[in-house]
């Protein structure tokens, strides 16, 4: 059977969200977009499921982890995430990500239980389990790195990823004068935007796990 990774979203605190309603209306016109726009990466859409959580499978490779910081800065609440890499026993509704079982999902849930339990201090919103427990320690490491740099973000750094994003830039190395121009910026100011928010270190953390886990496939 093939490996795949399997996302469980849960937002923070949602019972405080005002207009629940038009909150969740506002979600699944995301998701839709999303499901859209890689539909190619996933193999079942993003379900809004029991209460505020959602799901979704992907696949295994170089793009999911480009799609879960592409959901980090477009919706429009916080969210923790337990990530479950292993097999799928059942049948996968590509329509719907409801219904499906497996270690994958077992590891996914395992995962956002251990963040409930330990968000590092309300700096890391995300955890990862496959079946071997020292790839999950490292990867679990650089992600809880990673994701601490990302909680000192200001709004000009967020949006500055999230143009990043939209130009198909998730590596730490690109041509930045081309960007800059894009964005209508100085270089100098991009490089700036860059430095004080540790944004290609972040990146160099999100490639260094994707080619960890490309390395140990065999093991997940």
């Amino acid at each position: 059977m093939a490996t795949d990774v399997v996302i469980i979203g849960d937002f923070i605190k949602s019972k405080e969200i005002k207009e629940r309603k038009v909150f969740q209306k506002q979600v699944q016109d995301m998701f839709k977009r999303f499901n859209q726009k890689y539909q190619k990466q996933l193999l079942s859409k993003l379900t809004l499921t029991v209460g505020d959580e959602f799901q979704v499978i992907v696949k295994l490779d170089s793009n999911w982890l480009n799609f879960l910081d592409d959901l980090y800065v477009t919706l429009p609440h916080p969210f923790r995430v337990g990530i479950g890499i292993g097999e799928i026993t059942t049948a996968i509704d590509p329509e719907r990500s409801i219904g499906a079982d497996g270690p994958a999902f077992w590891r996914a849930r395992e995962a956002i239980e251990a963040v409930h339990r330990n968000n590092y201090g309300n700096k890391c919103h995300l955890a990862l389990r496959t079946k071997d427990d020292s790839i999950n320690q490292t990867v679990n490491t650089l992600f809880l790195l990673s994701e601490t740099l990302k909680s000192q973000w200001t709004d000009l750094q967020r949006k500055t990823f999230k143009l990043m994003l939209e130009e198909g830039i998730y590596q730490a190395e690109f041509d930045q004068a081309h960007f800059a121009k894009r964005i209508q910026i100085s270089e100098s100011s991009l490089s700036k935007r860059l430095s004080l928010g540790n944004i290609k270190i972040y990146l160099r953390g999100r490639e260094t796990i994707a080619e960890f886990l490309e390395v140990n496939y065999e093991s997940l």
